[in-house]
């Protein structure tokens, strides 16, 4: 029986368009790499050609305004392996995109230009009180084309059934439209729901889209589930499709995580739609995750960035002011929503957490799933723990994927050794991504402590400053922590050579990864 059951799952494994698209791009690898690396193994000149280009890339790698960890995690292949490194850095080496589609990108975001107008009284304001939080609002405003905001209710919504009824519950309230823009759609329980009050809307005249990343639901919906959404009056785009294509686009995916209704109401943060995410399936443990609910003038910036990425992945000019309303609600703190994308590698996202954890006095509470991080990241946090700031992070326990548990795991020792408190949670997987300051500031969103989601994925967050949500999730956090178990300096010693090598080796890759 449990061969059967083997054989099943492997047999749907190999008919899967993950599967399949992923060998086609594998062949064309091989049949670009291998003939040059026979051919140079007996035709001396071609050797010595290779040897010179892995040289001179060399060269390029290091003079590039890169992190560091991209330039020895690069450095590496090139030079142990001339013939294949050197083709594969030429075809996957740049971490930006490409000409077309940074202008495209570049089209998309600018085409909403007068929408968005930033408030300087706002921001005047809150320097008058603190010089420091108005830097860290200034520089994400300054550098993702964002406005803050009062008049916004928060609320922090933990776990992830909270966030579930909740979002039925605007969602049965639409009544101008409906926008959803989502990594993962798993079939299930949870989506059913939603689609049932999606197809009850468009049905109505509620105008609803749907968008959603290829790799994250390549194995978990139809080919034509566009199709379908459609025949039910739901506009659906499926961003940058998997493709069997040596396009180094296909590296970058949609980890941004939207639910917005009429204009007056925003969902963002760690929760996808899928069972696992509410419970009601289990995977790795308890799945203990979070988000944010906007109800107010902040939900404006969020309608602007939905519409631009919907710019950006159909080409379709949008009408901004018909969808931005004047609507506020009661005064809760300040909020800034915003977006991180591969445009500019200003790391938007990497830099603001930077700047909470600089600015912190008193404590630095986060939360992610992978902790894979660059020298720069890692040293704000040494230098705020040796500072005398209270520094802890959260991490799973158990991993959804051992080889990224591994990379993780694999950072914890230099930051123990500093100061930095690490715990696991031991009920399971913390998908949770946040990092709280002081009882004072927060972001909340989809990016990750790793090296994708700060350099490579569509991401997007909300900061936040003497609101509601940043209490609640302060409280939280205090929760994980209480069924989290801490790591110990003798822990992360009592580890076999073999795993201290394959740390050791993946570490230095993890860029590449």
């Amino acid at each position: 029986m449990e061969g059967v059951v083997f054989l099943n799952r492997l047999g749907k494994m190999l008919s899967s368009r993950l599967f399949v698209v992923s060998i086609l791009i594998f062949i064309q690898i091989a049949v670009i790499v291998l003939p040059m690396f026979f051919l140079s193994a007996y035709y001396i000149p071609l050797f010595l050609f290779f040897q010179l280009l892995s040289f001179f890339i060399s060269i390029n790698i290091v003079n590039r305004n890169n992190n560091p960890d991209f330039k020895i995690a690069w450095l590496f292949p090139v030079l142990a392996f001339p013939v294949g490194g050197a083709l594969l850095y030429i075809m996957f080496g740049r971490t930006h995109l490409n000409k077309k589609n940074t202008q495209k990108l570049k089209a998309a975001v600018e085409s909403s230009d007068g929408i968005i107008v930033p408030d300087n009284e706002l921001l005047d304001m809150i320097g008058e009180k603190n010089a420091h939080i108005k830097r860290e609002a200034s520089y994400i405003i300054n550098n993702s084309r964002s406005n803050i905001y009062a008049f916004t209710e928060t609320e922090f919504l933990n776990p992830g059934t909270l966030f579930f009824d909740d979002l039925i519950n605007e969602l049965q309230k639409a009544e101008q439209y409906i926008f959803l823009e989502y990594f993962i759609i798993g079939d299930g329980d949870m989506w059913q729901q939603i689609f049932a009050i999606l197809k009850e809307k468009a049905k109505a005249g509620v105008e609803v889209r749907l968008m959603y990343d290829d790799i994250g639901t390549i194995n978990l919906l139809p080919v034509d589930f566009p199709e379908m959404m459609q025949s039910y009056g739901i506009r659906t785009v499926v961003f940058n499709p998997y493709k069997p294509s040596l396009d180094r686009f296909m590296n970058y995916r949609d980890h941004r995580k939207f639910a917005i209704i009429d204009g007056k109401v925003a969902f963002t943060g760690g929760i996808n739609i899928a069972d696992e995410y509410i419970n009601r399936k289990e995977r790795f443990g308890y799945w203990e995750d979070s988000c944010v609910k906007l109800d107010g003038d902040a939900v404006k910036k969020v309608v602007v960035l939905y519409l631009e990425m919907w710019n950006f992945a159909t080409g379709e000019q949008q009408d901004y002011e018909k969808y931005t309303i004047k609507y506020q609600s009661k005064n809760d703190g300040f909020v800034i929503p915003f977006s991180d994308e591969p445009l500019f590698r200003g790391l938007i996202h990497e830099n603001a957490y930077i700047n909470v954890i600089d600015n912190a006095k008193k404590y630095v509470y986060i939360c992610t799933p992978y902790l894979i991080l660059d020298d720069v990241m890692e040293n704000a946090l040494i230098r705020a723990a040796r500072s005398g700031v209270d520094v802890k992070i959260i991490t799973p326990h158990i991993p959804d994927k051992k080889l990224i548990f591994e990379m993780t795991r694999a950072n914890y020792e230099r930051l123990i050794d500093c100061g930095v408190e690490i715990y696991e949670f031991v009920p399971g997987f913390i998908h949770t991504k946040m990092i709280i300051s002081d009882d004072l500031t927060a972001i909340v969103g989809t990016c990750n402590f790793d090296y994708r989601s700060f350099y490579l994925h569509f991401e997007n967050g909300v900061w936040m400053y003497k609101c509601k949500a940043v209490s609640q999730a302060s409280d939280s956090f205090i929760r994980s922590l209480s069924v989290s178990e801490k790591i110990t300096p003798e822990f992360c010693k009592n580890v076999s050579f073999g795993r201290k090598l394959i740390r050791s080796l993946i570490k230095v890759l993890s860029p590449l990864l």
